[in-house]
This record gives C-alpha cells, sequence and structure tokens, in this order.
C-alpha cells in the first residue's frame, strides 16, 4: 500500500496541475479522492481537503462544486467513530448546506442522498453514509428524480440535531448530571443576586435623594456662615491696611539699598556689553572721557576671510537657515582667533575681518593671526558646508571709535586695503600673505612664493601660501 504521505503528495501534484485540465474532469478528481480518504479512515485529511475544495469553489462561483466540498465534509464528521456528539451535529449542519447548494444547481439525486442520510440518523444509532455516486451518474439522475421541497429538508436536518443531542443527553453518566445540576443551582444564586444588586442600588438611590436634601439644608447654614466670614473678613482688611501702612516706611530704606544693588547689576551688565562691543582699553578711555581717541599702531597685522560661491549656497537655502549657518560659522571664527590673542573687527554679509597687535601691540602678532587662518580653515574643512578665501598683510593701521552713536571699533589704512586684495586673488582653503608677513613669520612657517598679481588702485603684489606651522608639523 503506498505510504499515506506519498498519496498527499501525488494529490497536490493533482492540484497544481488543475489549471491546465479541463474544470469539471479535475473537481471530479479532487471529489474521488476524498471519498477515498473517507473510505479509508483518514477523516482528518479529508475533513481538509474537502474545506478547500469548499473554499475554491466559492471562490470560482461554482455552487455545485462548493456544495460537494460541504457534503464531503459532514460525511467526514458523521463517519469519524471518533467524532463528539457536537462534531455531527456540524456534520448534519454541512449536509444542511450542501442540500441548499445542490437544490440551487438542480442536482435532485445528490439532496435525496442527504436527505436518506438525514433519515437513517433519526431512525437509529449507527452511522451509515451512502456512497456518493459519480457525477456524470448524478447529473442524468437529476432529470428524473422528484424534487424534495426546502420545508422537508430542514425539518429532517432538525430531527437529526435534535436526535444527536439526546443521545449525548442519555450519554451523561450520574456524575455529569449532578454537575449539570450544580451549574442550574449557580445560576439561580446568580439571579438571585443580580436582584439583591437591584434592590441596593434602589436603596442607594433612596439615600441619595435624602443626602441632596442634607446638601440643601446644608448649603443655606453655608450662605449664613458666609456672610458673617465676610464681615469679619472685611474687618482684618481694615487691620491689614493700617499694618500695611505701618510696614510700608519700615520697608522703604530696605528697598532703596534693594534699587542701589539694581542698578549696580545693571551697570555690570552694561560694562559687560561694552566690553562685548569694544576692546577693554577702548572701553575704559570711552567710559572715562565719553571718547575714544583713534591711535596709530606701526605694526599690525590684518586677516580678511570670504566665502566661495556664497551666493549660489544662500539661493538654496531659506534666509532663517542660511543665517543659522553664519552664526555657528562665526561663532567658531570667534572662539579660534580669542584663543591667539585677536581682536574681531566686524563682519560684512559673508566677510569676516579681524587684526592681530591692536588695541594691544603684541611681537608674534603676524604669527598669531596666521596660526588662527590656518585653524579656520581646517575647520571649515571638517565642519562647515562654506569655503573660503583667506588673505593677510602686516603692515601699520589706525585703530579706534568715530562717531557718536553706536560705537563700533575699526581700523584703517592700506594696511587693510591690500589684506582685502590678497584675500581675493587667494584660492579656498589656503591662507594667503604678503611679503611682510611672510618676512614677519621667519623660519616658523612653511610659505612658498606662488606669484605676483596686479592689485587694484596698488599696483603688483607678492603673494605666498602658508602650508603649516613648523612647529605644529615637527615639535621636536
Amino acid at each position: 500500500m503506498p505510504h499515506p504521505m506519498n498519496r498527499f503528495c501525488l494529490l497536490f501534484i493533482l492540484l497544481c496541475l488543475a489549471p491546465a485540465l479541463p474544470a469539471q474532469n479535475r473537481y471530479d478528481g479532487q471529489i474521488t479522492a476524498i471519498e477515498q480518504m473517507i473510505g479509508q479512515g483518514k477523516f482528518r485529511l479529508a475533513r481538509a481537503q474537502s474545506t478547500a475544495l469548499a473554499e475554491e469553489g466559492r471562490q470560482q462561483q461554482l455552487s455545485n462544486i462548493e456544495a460537494y466540498g460541504h457534503y464531503l465534509h459532514g460525511r467526514a464528521l458523521l463517519e469519524d467513530p471518533a467524532s463528539s456528539s457536537q462534531q455531527r451535529v456540524e456534520g448534519v449542519q454541512y449536509l444542511r448546506m450542501a442540500s441548499r447548494g445542490f437544490t440551487d444547481g438542480g442536482m435532485v439525486a445528490t439532496v435525496d442522498s442527504i436527505a436518506a442520510r438525514l433519515k437513517d440518523i433519526r431512525g437509529g444509532d449507527t452511522i451509515t453514509i451512502r456512497e456518493l455516486p459519480e457525477v456524470r451518474d448524478m447529473r442524468l439522475a437529476n432529470r428524473l428524480s422528484e424534487r424534495i421541497t426546502e420545508e422537508e429538508l430542514d425539518q429532517s436536518a432538525l430531527s437529526a440535531i435534535v436526535v444527536l443531542q439526546n443521545r449525548e443527553i442519555e450519554a451523561l453518566n450520574d456524575s455529569q448530571l449532578r454537575q449539570l445540576v450544580l451549574l442550574q443551582k449557580k445560576d439561580m444564586e446568580i439571579d438571585s443576586f443580580q436582584f439583591q444588586t437591584l434592590n441596593d442600588s434602589m436603596l442607594l438611590m433612596r439615600q441619595q435623594m435624602l443626602l441632596d436634601e442634607q446638601r440643601s439644608l446644608t448649603r443655606e447654614e453655608v450662605q449664613r456662615r458666609n456672610f458673617l466670614i465676610v464681615l469679619a473678613g472685611g474687618v482684618l482688611v481694615a487691620l491689614g491696611l493700617l499694618y500695611l501702612r505701618y510696614r510700608s516706611v519700615r520697608r522703604y530704606q530696605s528697598l532703596l539699598s534693594e534699587k542701589n544693588i539694581r542698578i549696580q547689576e545693571e551697570q555690570q551688565r552694561s560694562n559687560d556689553l561694552l566690553l562685548n562691543i569694544l576692546p577693554y582699553t577702548v572701553a575704559r578711555e570711552l567710559k572715562a572721557t565719553g571718547k575714544a581717541t583713534a591711535r596709530r599702531y606701526e605694526s599690525a597685522t590684518v586677516m580678511f576671510s570670504d566665502f566661495v560661491g556664497f551666493s549660489k549656497i544662500a539661493s538654496n537655502r531659506e534666509p532663517e537657515e542660511l543665517v543659522r549657518l553664519l552664526d555657528q560659522t562665526f561663532r567658531a571664527f570667534d572662539e579660534i582667533i580669542e584663543r591667539h590673542g585677536l581682536e574681531k573687527i566686524k563682519t560684512i554679509g559673508d566677510a569676516y575681518m579681524c587684526v592681530g597687535g591692536v588695541p594691544v601691540e603684541e611681537d608674534d602678532h603676524a604669527g598669531n593671526t596666521v596660526r588662527a587662518a590656518l585653524e579656520i580653515q581646517r575647520y571649515l574643512e571638517k565642519d562647515s558646508i562654506f569655503r573660503a578665501r583667506i588673505g593677510i598683510h602686516s603692515g601699520p593701521v589706525v585703530a579706534g571709535v568715530v562717531g557718536r552713536n553706536k560705537f563700533a571699533f575699526d581700523i584703517w589704512g592700506d594696511t587693510v586695503n591690500q589684506a582685502a586684495r590678497l584675500e581675493k586673488a587667494g584660492t579656498p582653503g589656503e591662507v594667503t600673505i604678503s611679503a611682510t608677513t611672510c618676512d614677519l613669520l621667519g623660519a616658523a612657517f612653511d610659505c612658498r612664493h606662488v606669484g605676483i598679481f596686479e592689485a587694484k588702485n596698488i599696483g603688483e603684489m607678492d603673494r605666498y601660501v602658508v602650508r603649516e606651522s613648523r612647529l605644529t608639523k615637527n615639535p621636536s
């Protein structure tokens, strides 16, 4: 005998090849295979296959195939000796669903078979199922059989279900009957508890009404008491006002002292703000004399930086985002030049200007400025979307504050113009310096001459590129 798994595989292969065969032959093969499973006692597999057959018939809108699936499922449930009474009732229900499908399709012979099966269930305890006729024989018989009414089928199915349920009741032993009695007793107790709960709810409602009446009486009493409280409160307020007037005299001097403290704090904030705008020496002179005298510095180093392609970057971003990026970048610039002892002069759009050796004179102002410029380029290369040209020139400048409103510390002189020209002639990502600055650096930096360019309103200028600090490259 073939192994059950081999038979199942063969059935699965036949189902896969079914679309290539005529539709009716494929379904006839499935029906025959399921009948064989029932005959061999493979009821569980037969139920699974019959369910699949009914589902396929429903999807394909073939009512007769769906009815065959229900019919074979009912047979598998009724013929299985291991089926419970509940499963047998389900089997009768499947037969009833099958009879409806066969009736709608005009398959009267199959409906007769189902009716006969229902009569067998009502008439005896043994489970026998008439063999399902061949599909072709059933088609011929459909034309000759008399049609059974739907009312007769419903009556037969109902009678069969009642017979099965009566058998289940008769099969109960004494212990099960006692359990049923106990369950009924519990149900009665639950009903009694629900009735008692309803009575309790009524009592609660009555108590709630009494409480509402009591609240109404209490509310009137509270109103009278509140009147007395308001009257007493008015007297206390009058006494309080007298006391506050007395206290105000005592606190007058303490308020004056606190005001003086706040004035000092505001003066300190003003001083901090002024120092944030102007250098310390200039701010001190401005506070002392009301003005700041411009001063000449014989040797200072000016640095100009300007972002490359700023207009293109600005056109692709919202103004708020652009300002945020500029603020983030210029804050980093401020931190870098502060570490190297430089003084920030101003920002003009995307240009940044600072100076070394002003207002406090310093011998190594050129070196500090170049080191700050190299660090700025490293920052832009690593942490920013901007790329900048940087130009540096050393020479005399005049620094100070002009005007009387909106003080701003600024520098003037040809040195500033030459630093701006070097920035314009520079290369993005590099630090471009003049020959004067290169001479001040000496051997501390790796500088390379890159040529001569024509500076506007100045003439020809030598241009150098600073590679790196030799001390940073080789500290030893």
